[in-house]
Order: C-alpha cells, then structure tokens, then sequence
C-alpha cells in the first residue's frame, strides 16, 4: 500500500496560479487608482461609495478595443459595488457611463503558470520551512540553481552559486514558491516567511 502510494505520488502534479482582487472606488468625479495592471483571472471590485450617481461603462460600443464588455448600468446610482473577473489578456478603458469625463483603464497580463510538483520523494528540498534569515538545502550538490519567486508568480530572488546555505533574509513576510532545478529536473516548493 505504502509502495503504491508513493508511485501515485511521484506522479501528482499541481498548478499554482493565484488570483487577487483589486479595488476601484470612485472618489468625487474619479476613479482611484485610475489605472491598473492586473493578471487574468484577477477581480476588479468597483465601489462607488459617494452620494453621487454614477455607473461604470466598459462596453465595446464605448471602447470598441476592448476585449470584452463590462458594466453595472442596472446599478446606476449610489452606494453599489461591482465586481468583475478579467480572463482575456489585453488593455481596457472604462468611463462613467453618466459623467463620460470620468476615465479608467487597466491592462490584464497573462498569468504565470508554476507547475509544483511533488519534491518530498526526490530527496532535493530545502528546511527550515517557514523560515527567516537562511534557508538550509538538502543534496546542494545536484542543485544547478534555485529561483524564489512571489506568489503571484513574479521572480524575487535567483541563485546561481549554489552552497548548502541561501541568504533569505531580504524577503518579506509572505508566502513564495521556490523552484530547485537540478541537472534532471525542475521542482518547485512553496515557502512561508513568518511575520517577526
């Protein structure tokens, strides 16, 4: 049983990709933030939290560049929220759809994909785990390079000299995934870095 688990194991692979929800809040006769950059499959939650009425107007016969069309006209007025998730890669413009002064625009950039896949059995890792300061690998000698990135996907951190011991001690609290590449393969881990 122990041996067939361990096949299945080996053979399990996840995706990591995560998603964050970005806020918009009409302030006055403006968007704040008036732009942004988000990853597919992130929220844009629009708020209008002002005792003015006002809606939000993506629409492809406003903008006919956008990819996709957004809005909340049936919620014109005060006091609403709006959320809306973006899949389709490009750049977005939006406007008040009573105040068409009133301009926003955001870009989705594509998501990085991090492949995980199953690290415990192949004898390659890294301790402590969650760790500060300095983070210890196990079979450094097979290890090519390691790279630390963010959750989100972004590179924070790169090896390339590899020693039994990495300085870590610049990263945020957080959570990070770590990839070990070594001259077979690439395996990725994720890192927690606890608040002091």
């Amino acid at each position: 049983m122990k041996r067939t688990l361990l096949i299945i194991s080996i053979f399990i692979s996840t995706t990591i990709v995560a998603q964050s929800k970005f806020t918009v809040a009409i302030s006055g006769f403006s968007f704040s933030p008036s732009t942004l950059t988000i990853t597919a499959g992130d929220t844009i939650e629009f708020t209008n939290p002002t005792a003015v009425a006002h809606w939000i107007d993506g629409t492809q016969t406003a903008f006919p560049s956008n990819l996709v069309s957004f809005d909340n006209q049936s919620q014109s007025g005060t006091g609403w929220t709006y959320t809306q998730v973006f899949n389709t890669v490009g750049a977005y413009a939006y406007r008040c759809g009573i105040h068409a002064s009133m301009l926003g625009g955001f870009t989705v950039q594509a998501a990085t994909v991090i492949p995980q896949q199953v690290i415990e059995e192949k004898n390659v890792g890294f301790y402590p785990n969650p760790a500060t300061g300095d983070l210890f690998l196990s079979k450094h000698k097979s290890i090519t390079n390691v790279i630390v990135y963010s959750i989100t996907g972004k590179e924070v951190l790169t090896f390339n000299s590899i020693t039994e011991k990495l300085d870590i001690s610049t990263l945020s609290a957080g959570e990070y995934l770590v990839k070990i590449v070594t001259d077979e393969e690439e395996l990725t881990q994720k890192l927690i870095i606890p608040k002091n």
